[in-house]
């Protein structure tokens, strides 16, 4: 499924609803419980409280036979709401700092999703930054809708969907905490059974500035991490992570990839210089790369070509250290000043 697309059809069904032209007593609750959650902690009770109260509006929107489309209209009059949005951001190195937060979905949303031969609606709900988010789930029970499960997250959180065998589905659920100068990422994955979720696995080890996308019978998670061995800048060289989540029959399988194995390679070097010397195409480069370097910075390549080089500094002085993609696999080729 599409996020981004549903998200923008979502957003225009909402600018067509009228605004509330009743009192209405969930909807006040839902502001005090916002106001009382504004003054709190990002996480804890106050947001679930306030997310308890989401729940039973969506519950009687749907009671009352009321579709997707009109429910979402039914959110989007509440307080805090938020449309999607491509954000507003400027690039500086590695890190881009946003005036306007990108928002994939609308802050309260729900979504039809087909699992086992059976149509259920998630409720996704996000308000602000860093605040706790919620996955709710509601399906037919005896004839009326009921809310069969969730989870809470601690930080805004978007659901990407994984379609198994027989009608299973996984939803793979990013959640993104917004530091001043990074975003971190946390993954958990979770099955869809008998309208419930059940947590199967998770990512683990640090995610900074988490993307993911829906492709098929696969969602693909990029993050970075900072090199182990290498000193780096905020926005300095890191090294690039690529997660493929794959669905095989009904169960989920990961795998994973490095996006600039130039800065991996020069990592591994300085883990072990002396075990190292298998990492260099000519020995003797061992004698100007050393065993301690003070910082990197930054790195370019190709890899469909399988080549590039990242910038270091050893002794005061920076150097360009250009790797290759070989037959045995990747080798440091060169050292060269910068």
């Amino acid at each position: 499924m599409r996020l981004r697309a549903l998200a923008a059809t979502l957003a225009l069904v909402a600018l067509t609803g009228p605004a509330a032209a009743q009192p209405d007593p969930l909807r006040e609750r839902f502001a005090a419980r916002l106001e009382a959650a504004g003054g709190a902690p990002p996480s804890g009770q106050p947001y679930a409280r306030l997310w308890g109260v989401m729940d039973s509006v969506v519950l009687r929107e749907l009671r009352r036979g009321r579709t997707a489309d009109e429910v979402n209209r039914a959110l989007a009059d509440f307080p805090g709401y938020s449309a999607p949005s491509e954000g507003d951001g400027v690039a500086i190195g590695r890190g881009t700092f946003y005036s306007e937060l990108p928002r994939e979905l609308p802050g309260y949303v729900v979504l039809p999703v087909r699992v086992d031969g059976e149509t259920l609606l998630m409720g996704v709900y996000n308000f602000g930054i860093n605040a706790a988010g919620r996955v709710s789930l509601f399906a037919r029970r005896s004839g009326e809708w009921r809310r069969t499960g969730g989870f809470d997250a601690r930080f805004p959180v978007i659901p990407y969907f994984l379609p198994l065998a027989d009608s299973g589905l996984a939803v793979v659920a990013l959640e993104t905490f917004t530091g001043g100068d990074h975003q971190e990422g946390f993954v958990r994955i979770w099955g869809l059974e008998h309208g419930t979720p059940v947590l199967r696995d998770s990512l683990p080890g640090e995610m900074l500035e988490p993307r993911a996308r829906s492709a098929g019978n696969a969602v693909q998670i990029f993050f970075t991490r900072f090199p182990k061995h290498l000193a780096a800048p905020v926005l300095g060289a890191r090294i690039e992570h690529y997660v493929t989540l794959t669905a095989r029959g009904r169960a989920v399988y990961k795998s994973t990839s490095i996006g600039n194995p130039w800065v991996e390679i020069v990592d591994r070097y300085y883990a072990n210089p002396a075990a190292g010397r298998a990492l260099l195409a000519n020995p003797a480069l061992a004698r100007r790369l050393g065993t301690r370097v003070s910082m990197a910075y930054d790195d370019a390549g190709d890899l469909r070509a399988g080549s590039g080089g990242l910038v270091i500094e050893i002794g005061g002085k920076r150097y360009r250290v250009d790797s290759r993609r070989g037959p045995g696999g990747w080798r440091i080729v060169s050292v060269e000043p910068k």
